[in-house]
């Protein structure tokens, strides 16, 4: 294997200038995690299976001797004896208990910075944890990581869009008429911005965003790397539109939060635009990152986390899954060992390509894109945005499964719908999920998302 930095874009004045030092440390140090991550991820499995082994017990003795919630789920067993199917389960209920009764498990002495995050509250309330600043650090450090795995162009610009959180978009709704805001910086490479030239690093905040004056944002500087959830993209971007992210040098797709439909994504490889989906969690961060060569496939962040699945198979469709259960191998603060994520998904020991490591494909989350029948059946439920938003002009839109029978439709910003505009909506969604069910359809001045950041379009309220 060649290794060599010449098809990186090293700036002129990349090395350090101060006697017997070749890089200045924050870079260095930065570069040099980078590459311990891809070491464990592409290197020899074995090397890799036994880091993760040793980590693992290193976690679990942790807990074991911080918490008494933990030592009751691990029991007496010898920990170097343990498995990992040893241990029970992680419910939603059960974290929310640990963090409520016994708080961080890392203490002031640890000397590791603590802060409390949540969930987004896509699934209804946030749910609350605590993370470590080690934590905050590999997530930044992963994300680029996959740059260079893939060999990707670090010179280029990166584009992101994200949601305000909620009482930030009210506020903003009232003051700003194009309902979003833009935050420019000179690179999106953190501290390695000091040895590679790297693109301009564009953060598009959006509540409302008025498309002309959005699309006169995006026509300023070549787009890059476009970071974005479907959602949002299939309402913003129509079909002629990428011919208009083309024109204006997207290079690749990066969705987040969930896939993008096959329709969008052929759309997208029509114009030669690559397109990457990340699987990934508020709770543990990155849980794998899609396949260069065979979509809907997720090579595992084993440098982040073990996952393993529930021995009880579910029926989705034809596919026989199961729940994903992920282990957060950094997850101190709050530990996260055999957390259901809630998704189901189908796990193999390889991928496809010749990746030798787990592989994750086939994932449908509880609350994004699965209706429950009377009968018990799940089965797939996904409408794409510009398919409701060419019924009416309406604000924004929620769907919601309440009963085995029920499906709600919310619309806001919208008065009034005309029965055609009504029986239309009603026969959109039985399409999608079936006779079976009762639609209801309601206009309101406002969709009440709580303290949800994300703003689903769907969310089963059974599963």
């Amino acid at each position: 294997m060649k290794f060599d930095f010449s098809q990186l874009p090293l700036k002129n004045r990349a090395f350090s200038e101060k006697p017997m030092t070749f890089c200045d440390k924050e870079p260095k140090q930065f570069l040099s995690t980078i590459i311990d991550l891809i070491a464990i991820e592409t290197g020899n499995r074995k090397a890799r299976e036994n880091w993760q082994k040793a980590q693992l017990r290193n976690l679990i003795k942790f807990a074991h001797e911080r918490s008494s919630f933990w030592r009751k789920r691990i029991g007496t067993k010898q920990i170097s004896d343990l498995k990992l199917s040893d241990l029970p389960i992680l419910t939603r209920a059960d974290l929310i208990h640990q963090v409520k009764s016994e708080g961080s498990l890392l203490r002031q002495g640890d000397g590791i910075g603590v802060r409390t995050h949540s969930t987004s509250g896509s699934s209804g309330t946030p749910v609350e944890f605590f993370i470590s600043e080690m934590n905050e650090h590999y997530n930044g450090v992963r994300s680029i990581a996959q740059y260079f795995m893939e060999g990707r162009d670090l010179s280029l610009n990166r584009t992101r869009f994200r949601s305000f959180d909620y009482d930030q978009a009210k506020h903003l709704q009232r003051a700003l008429k194009k309902g979003f805001t833009v935050e420019v910086t000179e690179s999106w490479l953190g501290s390695l911005s000091d040895l590679f030239k790297g693109g301009v690093n564009k953060h598009i905040n959006y509540w409302h965003p008025n498309r002309d004056l959005l699309f006169d944002e995006l026509s300023k500087n070549p787009i890059g790397y476009l970071v974005i959830q479907p959602r949002l993209l299939e309402v913003l971007f129509h079909n002629n539109d990428i011919d208009f992210l083309k024109e204006n040098k997207t290079v690749m797709l990066i969705s987040l939060a969930e896939e993008i439909s096959s329709d969008l994504r052929k759309q997208f490889d029509t114009q030669q635009i690559s397109v990457r989906s990340t699987y990934s969690s508020e709770e543990v961060g990155l849980i794998g990152s899609e396949c260069e060569n065979y979509p809907s496939h997720y090579h595992i962040a084993q440098s982040n986390v073990i996952v393993d699945i529930d021995k009880n198979n579910i029926a989705v469709g034809d596919n026989a899954l199961s729940r994903l259960l992920v282990t957060h191998l950094h997850s101190y603060a709050t530990p996260f060992i055999r957390y259901d994520v809630g998704d189901l998904g189908a796990l193999t020991d390889a991928c496809k390509c010749g990746h030798d490591g787990p592989t994750i494909s086939n994932i449908f989350g509880r609350v994004k894109d699965l209706i429950k029948h009377s009968d018990g059946r799940l089965t797939v439920f996904f409408i794409r945005a510009n398919d409701i938003m060419k019924l009416a002009k309406f604000d924004e839109y929620r769907i919601r499964q309440t009963t085995l029978n029920t499906i709600i439709l919310e619309i806001s910003g919208c008065d009034n719908l005309t029965e055609n505009q009504h029986n239309s909506f009603v026969e959109l969604i039985k399409n999608h999920a079936g006779d079976d069910f009762t639609v209801e359809v309601r206009t309101v001045k406002e969709i009440d998302w709580g303290r949800s950041v994300k703003r689903p379009g769907f969310r089963n309220e059974l599963i």
